[in-house]
């Protein structure tokens, strides 16, 4: 058992973040997508889809209250992988991990995912907690995200509790399970039943709308995000289909040139289209390139510590006697500005 099973970092709720870190799993082809909508035909549109990963203000016991009101009921039900919460700080890991455990049919694994399965499949849920607490790698990768402090603090030093004026908030995963929808919470006792769906993806939506109803009007610190097949797989596979499509007709131009037939101009309006499809699906490629690019000099930029660079910074800007007019130059801009309105912090 490892000394360390409680040291469990907060991780951003960014899919740039949880991108990587499924991937230094050891997992293959698959990226997480936020949402801004929860219509049916916007989750189609990212297909394959293997479920969502759901943010919300923690309410204490009333957070819980929303499987009720919205028709599910914790079940025992082993077909499903489902593993309470054991520790804390592990929320967002788990729920990622309650998407690919049940998506394991669909979805490469790796091997350190494949040997966690295989060993905590008999377990009962609360054993399932306690083994991925346990899991060097597991935590290890989680970890790896931790966001340096900004000042020395003394290691041994108790955190101060969260109190009831904290804002606490809480991951949750929502996946199809041989035709049903389960609602993961590694806080309760089960995986909540959310009925027989024929279209799951039309359904999470109504369950999601109908716990967000819940909270007071106006508030919106909630995130959404889905976890779905890598997208330049996808592509990559379309532009395959495309190629392949261009191929028989370029035999079939060359055979009615031969014959001089009239069907030459329909077939040619053809192959334009499709090399401009083609080209579509070659910039779409370019620009989900360029996002893990983002992602990954982003998430770089998370594990670095500024403070001592800003501080020295500062320091030879006194010394040449530039500081206090640089300060002075800032406050005098952000007075000019026009006040904007800012978004409740996540």
């Amino acid at each position: 058992m490892s000394n360390e099973n409680g040291n469990w970092c907060l991780i951003e709720s960014d899919p740039g973040v949880f991108t990587e870190l499924i991937h230094n799993m050891g997992v293959r082809d698959v990226q997480v997508e936020e949402l801004y909508s929860l219509d049916s035909d916007t989750l189609r549109s990212m297909e394959p889809v293997f479920g969502l990963i759901f943010l919300f203000k923690w309410q204490g016991a009333a957070s819980q209250s929303g499987a009720k009101q919205n028709a599910g009921q914790v079940v025992d039900n082993n077909d499903v992988f489902f593993a309470q919460q054991i520790i804390q700080n592990a929320c967002a890991t788990q729920a990622i991990l309650s998407i690919l455990l049940n998506r394991e049919s669909e979805i490469e694994l790796g091997e350190t995912l494949t040997n966690f399965r295989s060993f905590a499949s008999d377990l009962p849920p609360d054993m399932r907690g306690l083994a991925l607490t346990n899991c060097d790698q597991i935590r290890e990768v989680h970890n790896s995200f931790v966001r340096p402090e900004s000042f020395l603090t003394d290691p041994d030093e108790p955190k101060r509790p969260a109190g009831e004026d904290d804002d606490l908030y809480h991951f949750i995963s929502y996946v199809p399970v041989n035709g049903r929808l389960y609602e993961l919470d590694g806080l309760r006792r089960g995986p909540v039943d959310h009925g027989k769906s024929a279209d799951w993806l039309e359904r999470v939506g109504e369950v999601i709308q109908q716990r967000m109803g819940e909270y007071k009007e106006g508030e919106i610190r909630f995130n959404l995000m889905a976890v779905i097949g890598d997208r330049r797989k996808k592509l990559t596979e379309q532009i395959s289909g495309v190629d392949r499509d261009i191929s028989v007709l370029m035999a079939e131009l060359e055979k009615l040139r031969l014959e001089d037939s009239k069907d030459l101009g329909d077939v040619e309006s053809r192959i334009a289209g499709l090399n401009s499809e083609r080209a579509e699906l070659e910039h779409l490629v370019d620009l989900e390139n360029g996002k893990f690019a983002r992602y990954q000099f982003d998430n770089a930029l998370r594990k670095l510590n500024f403070i001592p660079f800003v501080y020295q910074l500062a320091r030879a800007m006194a010394e040449k006697g530039v500081l206090e007019p640089a300060v002075d130059k800032a406050k005098e801009k952000a007075r000019n500005q026009p006040r904007r309105q800012q978004r409740p912090a996540m």
